[in-house]
């Protein structure tokens, strides 16, 4: 990426990050975050797409259309167990359950649970863990 890029982007996501906050209504803080676990924060560094062209209302946009087409409702069983899982995944490693829900969100771990909560929830936790941790390690490559 050019100078222009590289300097560019920091100042669209300081301007995205306020904005998310005034329209989610959270902190600063929060709207980070809310930008930083979106897969579209990845596509801002798209040389060829070039992100960051779009103005902050239509990088929020762009933002919430993703969110709207990756949520789907699952049932309550799988819900809890996909919640158990991120917790048991904190636990052993030591980390908060956010770090854990990230880890899981920005590897597609998330997705691998709900997808086959058919299997998985039918083993044992040690199997699940190292399942999951086999799968974030396959991602990671």
């Amino acid at each position: 990426m050019g100078v222009y890029e590289d300097n560019i982007i920091p100042i669209k996501i300081a301007h995205l990050a306020e904005y998310v906050a005034k329209m989610k209504r959270i902190s600063q803080d929060d709207a980070l975050v809310y930008i930083y676990i979106n897969p579209m924060y990845k596509r801002l560094y798209d040389e060829q797409a070039k992100w960051w062209y779009l103005s902050t209302e239509a990088l929020y946009e762009e933002f919430e259309l993703w969110r709207t087409r990756q949520s789907r409702a699952v049932s309550k069983e799988v819900f809890e167990f996909y919640t158990y899982c991120v917790e048991y995944f904190a636990t052993r490693k030591r980390v908060s359950g956010m770090q854990a829900w990230v880890t899981f969100k920005e590897t597609g771990a998330d997705d691998y649970i709900i997808n086959n909560y058919d299997l998985l929830h039918t083993q044992g936790m040690e199997y699940v863990y190292d399942d999951i941790q086999h799968f974030i390690n396959r991602t990671k490559k």
